[in-house]
């Protein structure tokens, strides 16, 4: 393998890697606590209200688990395929991010929902103490966001899987996918077997 083909495959993986570390921190980040509500009801005491992020900002998990398909699926993916991923990518970093400092800029709106379903009234008033996760939260959009950048730029020169392309074209001719170099392994056999042909032939 040539120094050139290293530095591919190395740039490959660490695509693929902030990548997917962008869409963990974000999926990581919904199951947490976002923001902490002490009410304030008249006379009437309330416990505290743990509002999590799915809860204030639902649309953070759905998001990072299509940043996550998306990232794996750059490594197999085609020049074409892989600009649309990026272009994903960019789209759904940029909307963790913003879903995030829309928590930031407005925990009591982001809170409405579970204040009003713990506390049965349509109330604001009390204390509302935003934690660090949706500042996490903002920090893996932002990654996903130079990800996409990166996956835009240096996918330009990467090389399409050459197993893939193989299996594709063997498959296009109606062959195992190994004798299209003249090796045949157990599966391919096994598969000639069960349509009555000879893999050695």
């Amino acid at each position: 393998m040539s120094g050139q083909q290293k530095t591919r495959r190395g740039s490959k993986k660490n695509v693929m890697l902030l990548g997917l570390a962008g869409a963990v921190l974000a999926l990581a980040t919904s199951t947490r606590t976002w923001i902490n509500v002490q009410p304030e009801v008249g006379s009437v005491k309330i416990p505290l209200i743990e509002v999590a992020g799915s809860d204030a900002a639902a649309a953070v998990a759905a998001l990072a688990v299509v940043a996550l398909a998306g990232s794996l699926a750059a490594m197999i993916a085609g020049k074409a395929a892989r600009w649309v991923i990026a272009a994903i990518l960019l789209l759904v970093g940029g909307g963790i991010a913003a879903a995030a400092v829309s928590v930031l800029a407005d925990p009591v709106l982001a809170a409405a929902t579970k204040v009003g379903e713990a506390t049965g009234l349509n109330t604001s008033g009390g204390d509302y103490d935003v934690t660090f996760w949706p500042w996490a939260a903002a920090l893996a959009g932002a990654v996903l966001v130079a990800n996409a950048v990166l996956l835009a730029v240096a996918g330009r020169h990467w090389t399409g899987s050459r197993k893939y392309a193989r299996d594709a074209s063997a498959t296009a001719a109606g062959l195992p996918a190994a004798a299209q170099d003249g090796q045949i392994d157990e599966i391919s056999g096994w598969d000639s077997l069960s349509r009555g042909d000879d893999p050695t032939g």
